[in-house]
């Protein structure tokens, strides 16, 4: 079959017919191509601006480098914890060897204790058997020679009297020189002269200062008709001894605050060389009784002290009490006041200011101890030493000497956890001694500040 003849410079077109066959189908294959269409068109027609992918890169770069910087801070923070672990593992170690030698320092201490009690008890039981010899092998011989001396004097002979005379002397100092064996270590007596006790006569005031209640004299001093005043610190006992005058005066050589030599050489000072005072010493060695003598102190009683040393100084203190009785004992005024510093205030301040400071003090000094003991009621001690701090301050400042040292031994005093109950007893004193003291400032003021005007 032969094709229709071409021409040249046309376009061959499609037959009608398949055009006809066409066209049924070309709203079927135009629907995909609608769908697609949009698609391609919002492709390629979207323009993303520049500056969301620039900050972005900003906002990733920050992250990165505050992660990084978080790095650093936790490595840092990891590096100072492992330092303070190391530190306190050596502190550790170090707290740890301390105890260890705290430890083996308190076994070696022990041991010692244990050995010395010991040494002592064993010093007890041969000072028992040696007394026990004494009286069995020297004192019962001599109490017969006694006797015997006693039937000699009563046969009436002139000359055989006379000879017993003689012969009870030396007995006398027999028998002292055995005491003297039989108490090794106490205070020596035989310069001691006893003095018989008036008859109906009056007991003597005794300052008695020891730190323990352990083997104290109040009793055996009491049981014996004496007035005891008894104080448990140095301070205290200073204070007390130049308050108030004693007869005799017995204190510990080792006592809370400060020690027995400084609180006798205080209470020496303000009372003068006629005061007896002596040390009660445990454990007596070679050379204490001069060494103690050379700081002032009358004598040396070895603890714990015996019946019969106890006695024999007190009949001798009796023996000086009665050759001063026929003297008026006036009680020595109390010292409130310290009229060196008053008298230096006055002339560095000016009258006038002076004794507007005065006036201020009179009056808030006494408020100022009452809320002090206020505290010392309810047990508040810290504000208790503090206030007493404050106010010995004050009181210093103008020259209330009594109680600027009550008030610093109380301060102290409120620190020991023993001592406490004691200072909140010393309210009412306290208020006294505050009371005398305003009143003789202001006596004080009235005679040596001269202002214009009248102060309250």
């Amino acid at each position: 079959m032969n094709s229709p003849p071409s021409h040249p410079g046309r376009t061959r077109s499609a037959p009608r017919h398949c055009l006809r066959r066409i066209a049924p189908a070309a709203p079927a294959l135009a629907a995909p191509a609608a769908r697609a269409a949009p698609l391609q068109v919002s492709l390629t027609e979207i323009q993303l601006p520049l500056y969301w992918p620039a900050a972005l890169g900003v906002a990733l770069l920050l992250a990165s480098g505050i992660a990084i910087l978080l790095g650093i801070r936790l490595r840092r923070t990891i590096e100072d914890s492992d330092d303070l672990v190391e530190s306190l593992r050596s502190d550790n170690r170090s707290v740890y060897r301390q105890l260890q030698a705290y430890h083996r320092e308190l076994s070696a201490r022990e041991r010692d204790l244990s050995e010395a009690r010991e040494t002592i008890e064993q010093q007890r039981r041969e000072k028992a058997d040696l007394q026990a010899t004494i009286d069995h092998r020297l004192r019962r011989p001599l109490d017969a020679v006694h006797s015997t001396l006693n039937l000699l004097a009563r046969s009436g002979d002139e000359g055989a009297a006379q000879r017993v005379s003689i012969a009870r002397r030396q007995l006398q100092t027999g028998l002292q020189a055995l005491d003297e064996i039989r108490h090794p270590g106490e205070q020596e007596v035989a310069t001691v002269k006893p003095s018989a006790v008036p008859p109906g006569g009056a007991g003597l005031k005794v300052l008695l200062v020891e730190a323990s209640a352990e083997g104290s004299l109040l009793k055996p001093l009491e049981a014996r008709g004496h007035r005891v005043q008894r104080e448990t610190d140095g301070i205290d006992g200073a204070d007390a001894a130049l308050r108030d005058r004693f007869d005799l005066i017995l204190l510990d050589s080792r006592l809370p605050l400060i020690d027995g030599v400084e609180a006798a050489g205080r209470i020496r000072r303000g009372s003068g060389p006629e005061l007896p005072i002596f040390a009660m010493v445990a454990g007596l060695r070679p050379g204490d009784r001069e060494r103690y003598r050379a700081r002032g102190l009358t004598g040396v009683l070895s603890r714990p002290v015996s019946d019969d040393r106890l006695q024999q100084l007190l009949k001798w203190t009796l023996g000086r009490a009665r050759k001063s009785a026929g003297r008026e004992r006036r009680p020595r005024p109390t010292r409130l006041l310290n009229n060196s510093t008053l008298m230096r205030q006055r002339d560095t301040l000016g009258h006038l200011p002076f004794a507007e400071l005065l006036s201020d003090r009179t009056a808030s000094l006494p408020r100022k101890v009452t809320a002090l003991t206020s505290a010392l009621t309810g047990r508040h001690w810290l504000d208790a030493a503090k206030m007493a701090r404050a106010l010995s301050a004050s009181a210093d400042e103008i020259g209330l000497e009594a109680i600027a040292a009550r008030l610093r031994s109380l301060s102290a005093r409120l620190s020991i956890d023993s001592e406490r109950e004691y200072c909140r007893h010393q309210r009412t004193e306290l208020l006294k001694l505050m009371r005398s003291s305003v009143q003789q400032l202001k006596a004080w003021r009235e005679k040596n500040v001269h202002t214009e005007r009248t102060l309250e």
